[in-house]
């Protein structure tokens, strides 16, 4: 499942995938090629801290926890379909399932 709130700290979108069965963890040069690889910008990747790129116009920074920040939406259901294709290339699409 993925649990998807608004940021308290800034203007924008948090969205979290969760397990039940397992811990939620990111490869963050892996997810990055794979976006690259749909056509989609990437600013940085600083390994086991954040990666940061541009999905649909809007900059999201992605944790190894899973975390996703989408920054400048106020559109929560917007928000999770851009952390769709996030999780999707991270390999953890059996979350999408819960």
């Amino acid at each position: 499942m993925i649990i998807s709130k608004p940021c308290t700290t800034m203007k924008g979108v948090i969205v979290q995938p969760y397990s039940w069965d397992k811990e939620i963890t990111v490869d963050l040069n892996k997810t990055a090629e794979c976006l690259k690889e749909k056509g989609y910008q990437v600013k940085t990747v600083i390994p086991k801290m954040m990666a940061i790129a541009v999905i649909d116009g809007y900059e999201t920074s992605i944790y190894p926890s899973g975390k996703i920040i989408v920054k400048e939406l106020t559109d929560i259901e917007l928000g999770k379909e851009i952390a769709k294709k996030i999780i999707e290339c991270a390999g953890l699409s059996e979350v999408l399932e819960d």
